[in-house]
């Protein structure tokens, strides 16, 4: 029978498949909802492969419909309580309304985070945990407590140190590079617990405690031939503390190292390690992926002993790095994978064969093609040449700083002005590594802003100090652009910026002179209100003065006093308040108002409500308001509470953009029956007429009777 040939039966296979998803997708469940939460930011290689086996697990799965939320703790980044409290009420709040089915987390600080705030947050919900170091980290379980199951990060040190002395029975050391944060304090326990009771005379070395790059470099530069290095760090610093990114850490030790580096985890490959008995962070993510699907569709109940996965290893090593140290593959343990191995031999099938000839023809007629339109090409070049000039002389003609580098600080291009600036030759600078020095005080906030520029926020601006090489600090401004892979990885930044010290200096002088024309106009004010204070004073002496002589002349005197003490009440809350412009209602009626009433002898039987909307006065207004409420409540102080057993007064304004409403009303006996207040000619009153009509530009209403007395006023609002 003769064969069918091969991609006719993949096409009858992908038919076949389309034809079932349908019925497939129909009885997968619906609005299943994870939430993952990562220790570290989207930008971390060994998050982005989590978050890649997570996806796969989810998509070799039949949940088509499930909801997968992303949530960063940026721990690499910043690292305290306070961070932690945010994220909480963030997460709190956003969802308040959304409790997951499952909670994913990676790494020991997500895992302490859920540990702190699981249960207020998402009560009960089944945690899924991947990465995790340090065992003990995973809470005890009991009644209530939710259910968890996952995969540790143990690394598979020991077995990478075994193959090591398999390929160089001679090694006696192991330069083990490994930082100091919560996860290589972790790792280093996980070293010391492998290595305990063993007897293969391996002896371990470490960085000294804060070395940097530059000096663990010096280190592997001076170990002997029978030593080899272990990379298993996640963070390292450059002399200028700028942290060194994950993808450059094992391939520019490597370039410095006279010794084989190896490493236990498979994030190195490819960057330069001979290789080792290594587990994956994409294995992890897939685990947990697998893991959270379980919990979906099992339901387990919680409170339960959590149920503890080891990490799946793999034997890998770097074709090119062995050759590099002379390392055989006889050598290598038994199933070890060579990634980047050159083919023996080349097997091509009859289907291959045919495709290969319809290339071959189809390159034949581009090259006939490419031949022709040879002469338009050429031509092409040209005026790229033209136009490449063009933009050069432009971009050197700009007096902005231009620069483009790698994430590394590897320079690729800088302009004149640039290079003017700090003091570069810009065609020596070119391919090396340059970072200005950054003010001490700016550091973390750089490092965040650099943080922030990925996927859907490629482009930022920020404002910081630099140190120039003879000391002098300088403000600039900077526009940052991120460029990515088709990874979605930074390869390098563009940045435009410009010298703003002389603004940002005179800025500065203009915070100063409004800070103290601020404390000049306080004084001001405090001045005038001594200077009302002190006429006060007098109007209150001469009162008392002729209280036995004329006792009608000594009343006038104290009704003078009142008006003059309410003027100064309102520079009093004018000087206290943070905005000289309005002053706030509610505390400067309050105020004014006891002050009136306790100088009356019945003061305290009085009952005082006042209720402004949170109402503000300008000055204009905020002085015939007071002079105003002064005439009413001294009035209804003298007269409104005759014979009345209910003495409550109350103060309402509501305001808005158009008008001011201020009521004053009493509980008192009212106006007498023959007492016109429209044809009153007391001072008080017609003072009050005239306050409204022509200091306030309103109009006001009078309401007596049996239940007592309510004047409503109306006037424009000040102008916002």
């Amino acid at each position: 029978m003769r064969r069918l040939p091969s991609w006719i039966l993949a096409a009858g296979l992908i038919l076949v498949l389309v034809s079932i998803l349908p019925v497939a997708a129909a009885e997968t469940s619906i609005n299943d909802h994870i939430i993952y939460i990562s220790s570290y930011g989207p930008a971390y290689v060994w998050n982005q492969q989590i978050e890649a086996g997570i996806d796969a697990a989810i998509s070799d799965s039949d949940h088509t419909h499930l909801q997968l939320s992303i949530e960063y703790l940026d721990a690499k980044v910043i690292d305290d309580p306070t961070h932690y409290d945010n994220l909480y009420r963030t997460l709190a709040h956003k969802y308040r309304t959304a409790s997951p089915d499952a909670i994913i987390v990676s790494d020991d600080p997500a895992l302490l985070f859920m540990n702190e705030y699981g249960e207020r947050l998402f009560p009960g919900v089944p945690i899924v945990f991947t990465g995790i170091n340090n065992p003990s980290n995973l809470p005890e379980t009991g009644d209530g407590t939710p259910f968890f199951i996952g995969t540790l990060e143990i690394l598979p040190v020991q077995e990478t140190v075994n193959s090591i002395r398999k390929i160089n029975p001679r090694t006696d050391t192991i330069y083990v590079i490994l930082d100091t944060t919560y996860t290589g304090r972790a790792i280093r326990t996980q070293i010391d617990e492998q290595a305990a009771g063993r007897t293969n005379s391996i002896t371990y070395l470490y960085p000294k405690p804060g070395a940097n790059f530059s000096a663990i470099s010096a280190d592997l530069a001076e170990l002997p031939d029978t030593a080899a290095a272990l990379i298993l760090t996640y963070y390292l610093a450059d002399q200028d503390l700028t942290p060194y990114h994950i993808d450059e850490i094992s391939a520019e030790l490597s370039a410095a190292s006279s010794i084989p580096i190896y490493s236990a985890v498979s994030i190195y490959n490819n960057r330069g390690v001979v290789g080792g008995v290594q587990i994956s962070p994409y294995d992890l993510g897939y685990n947990a992926g697998k893991h959270a699907l379980w919990v979906l569709d099992e339901k387990p109940l919680a409170g339960t002993e959590p149920v503890i996965y080891m990490p799946e290893t793999r034997t890998v090593f770097d074709y090119n790095e062995m050759q590099r140290y002379g390392i055989l593959k006889s050598a290598l343990p038994e199933g070890a994978t060579i990634i980047n191995q050159p083919s023996d031999s080349i097997t091509i099938d009859r289907d291959a064969a045919i495709i290969a000839a319809m290339i071959i023809l189809i390159l034949a007629i581009l090259l006939i093609i490419f031949i022709i339109q040879n002469r338009a090409l050429t031509k092409t070049r040209i005026l790229l040449r033209e136009s490449e000039g063009l933009y050069r002389s432009v971009v050197e003609g700009q007096n902005e700083m231009i620069t483009r580098f790698q994430p590394d600080g590897t320079i690729i291009f800088v302009n004149q002005a640039y290079a003017r600036y700090f003091g570069l030759d810009p065609e020596a600078i070119v391919g090396k590594k340059f970072r200005p020095r950054i003010h001490e005080d700016d550091r973390k906030r750089v490092a965040a802003h650099f943080a922030t520029l990925k996927g859907g926020n490629a482009h930022h601006t920020i404002e910081q100090r630099i140190i120039l090489d003879d000391g002098r600090v300088r403000w600039q401004r900077w526009d940052d652009h991120a460029f990515f892979d088709k990874d979605g990885v930074v390869k390098e930044y563009q940045s435009v910026g410009m010298d703003i010290t002389e603004r940002k200096e005179a800025e500065q002088k203009i915070q100063d002179s409004l800070r103290e024309k601020t404390v000049l106009l306080q004084e001001v004010h405090h001045r005038v209100k001594n200077n009302l204070a002190v006429v006060s004073s007098m109007l209150e002496m001469q009162a008392l003065k002729e209280e036995e002589h004329d006792p009608h002349l000594s009343a006038e005197i104290r009704e003078a006093e009142g008006r003059i003490r309410s003027m100064s009440a309102v520079h009093e809350e004018l000087y206290r308040s943070v905005s000289f412009g309005a002053i706030n209602v509610q505390t400067h009626v309050e105020h004014l108002a006891h002050d009136i009433i306790s100088t009356f002898p019945d003061a305290a039987k009085v009952t005082l409500n006042v209720y402004t909307d949170d109402c503000h006065l300008s000055l204009e207004k905020a002085i015939p308001v007071s002079l105003i409420l002064n005439e009413l409540l001294t009035n209804i102080m003298k007269y409104a509470f005759v014979g009345s057993t209910t003495n409550i007064i109350t103060i309402h304004m509501i305001c808005d953009n158009a008008n001011t409403v201020l009521t004053v009303s009493d509980s008192g006996v009212g106006f007498p029956d023959n007492y016109d207040p429209e044809q009153a000619t007391t001072l008080g009153i017609q003072m009050v007429k005239t306050f409204v009509e022509y200091q306030l530009d309103g109009r006001y209403e009078i309401e007596t009777g049996s239940a007592g007395t309510t004047w409503t006023i109306r006037f424009p609002s000040d102008t916002k």
